[in-house]
């Protein structure tokens, strides 16, 4: 699959993708067979070329764009590495030469990675809080399952509608429950502390199209998180607008770009080791759609394969997951006073009391 490189400095690449007459062919008559559903529609090009046929077609425009959709994602993932190139935005495409019965070129634009300076990431030192669960925390969660449960004085009531057989059964699922969250929570502070510091010993300059790109995408992760109706019933609520809310984003945006191009510099230096056990584990977890909870992990991992580049994105998330991990292990920490667990969770989390 060839590629020429036709602009490579520090801020932007641009190349072309050349993608044979055949093969070009071959996706667009599939396109034009899924849209010519009718014989009648079929019968009047019964005895024209293919390349004669396509070119009369009046909807040539619609099937070239749905084929170029599914030829580009393996196009597009080979030309990078065949270039060396490392892409930090999404590419912008523009098409040279579409022509049925001839090879297909597509103009590539992507921002790069900005050249960075790795000072220091070994032996950083940072001050984070523990999270602790008290017999306070787990009293108030019982508490609050008894009202919500409409059990305060009635053992019995309370652990029919639980399932449990004793309340001090119950008393020890809160705490195993709770104890698991505060070391999740004790986990993310101590990381985050680490990665705080990690950002202040090594500044990088970052071009406004990947902080503007990166502000997107974290605008519509929230989008799904919450929906789209009830986003935009939100702002209209709060008084706000789109731009008041790229702005709100835009300081973790860039935090979330710098974090991982030094996780990246510093996988580069220390080389941690991707199993197929690190694999496994980051399929199953990883959120997707429905039929990612019902497939087994060997249907996922056929599908991720044929998919042009996702298990060499799954591959770096987890080369970056183990450099802060590196970090980590290797930086200085200091524990500041314990917070209760109850503390720390959002409300939704909180049974009522």
């Amino acid at each position: 699959m060839p590629a020429t490189l036709l602009k490579n400095n520090k801020d932007e690449a641009v190349f072309l993708i050349h993608i044979d007459a055949k093969t070009f062919e071959k996706a667009l008559i599939e396109e034009y067979n899924k849209d010519t559903v009718a014989e009648d529609q079929k019968s009047a090009s019964a005895f024209l070329s293919n390349e004669a046929m396509l070119k009369q077609y009046p909807e040539l425009q619609k099937i070239t764009n749905k084929a170029l959709e599914k030829l580009m994602p393996s196009y597009y993932v080979n030309a990078l590495k065949e270039l060396g190139l490392q892409p930090m935005t999404f590419p912008k495409i523009m098409p040279k030469t579409v022509v049925p019965g001839q090879p297909c070129v597509l103009e590539v634009r992507v921002a790069l990675e900005p050249e960075l300076e790795l000072k220091q990431f070994e032996g950083l030192e940072a001050s984070f809080t523990p999270v602790i669960v008290t017999e306070e925390d787990i009293a108030q969660q019982m508490k609050g399952l008894r009202k919500q449960h409409g059990a305060e004085n009635d053992d019995a009531k309370l652990l029919e509608k639980l399932h449990v057989e004793s309340i001090d059964a119950l008393q020890e699922e809160v705490r195993r429950s709770l104890g698991i969250m505060a070391k999740d929570k004790t986990d993310f502070n101590r990381t985050e502390a680490v990665m705080k510091q990690l950002l202040e010993a090594n500044t990088i300059s970052l071009a406004e199209e990947i902080i503007q790109q990166q502000i997107m995408i974290e605008i519509n992760q929230i989008s799904r998180q919450m929906g789209p109706q009830v986003m935009q019933n939100y702002l209209k609520s709060s008084g706000r607008n789109m731009d008041d809310l790229k702005k709100e984003v835009r300081p973790q945006a860039e935090r979330t770009v710098k974090k991982n191009l030094l996780l990246t510099a510093v996988a580069e230096k220390v080389s941690p080791e991707v199993t197929e056990e690190d694999i496994k584990s980051a399929i199953t977890k990883r959120p997707g759609s429905i039929m990612d909870f019902i497939a087994d992990y060997e249907t996922q991992r056929k599908h991720i394969d044929e998919m042009p580049g996702a298990l060499d994105q799954i591959k770096h998330s987890i080369r970056l997951e183990k450099a802060a991990d590196y970090i980590v292990g290797k930086a200085v920490l200091y524990e500041n006073k314990p917070t209760n667990i109850m503390n720390e969770l959002p409300e939704y989390m909180k049974t009522q009391n």
